[in-house]
């Protein structure tokens, strides 16, 4: 009887869960993961999925980095030069946000340009992973 509770407790949890967050539309998923794609098809910016998926271990790693940059400048997030697109980083977070209050607190939190383009892309990304911004396309 227990294990019956245990998972109808991890179901409900996971659909209370996603119902308090909105979803990534499924047009900017297929986006994400062209983008993905098409930054894992050069040799310079390709990553192991290993690393991605633990990016707050592997955040200072050039691989990562180079990953990143490629994938919020093809996005928008930032310029080709390393600059943040402030109102592109804005829409991204709003778009799978409900609670515009919540926005700018993201914004204020993850929204900084660094020293570098790389690690701009880099701490964006692990930012909005740890403020609940769902912003991915599940790697």
């Amino acid at each position: 009887m227990k294990p019956v509770i245990v998972f109808a407790c991890v179901i409900l949890g996971a659909w209370v869960s996603q119902e308090c967050e909105a979803q990534l539309p499924p047009e900017e998923r297929q986006t994400l993961k062209k983008v993905h794609a098409s930054c894992q098809s050069d040799l310079a910016t390709r990553v192991e999925k290993e690393k991605l998926k633990n990016m707050d271990k592997y955040f200072n790693d050039i691989q990562v980095g180079a990953h990143m940059r490629c994938m919020a400048t093809k996005l928008g997030f930032i310029s080709e030069q390393g600059l943040m697109n402030r109102e592109v980083v804005r829409s991204k977070i709003a778009l799978v946000t409900p609670d515009e209050s919540k926005v700018d607190v993201v914004m204020e939190k993850c929204a900084k340009q660094q020293k570098t383009p790389e690690k701009t892309a880099v701490l964006l990304s692990l930012c909005f992973y740890q403020n609940g911004v769902q912003y991915h396309h599940g790697i």
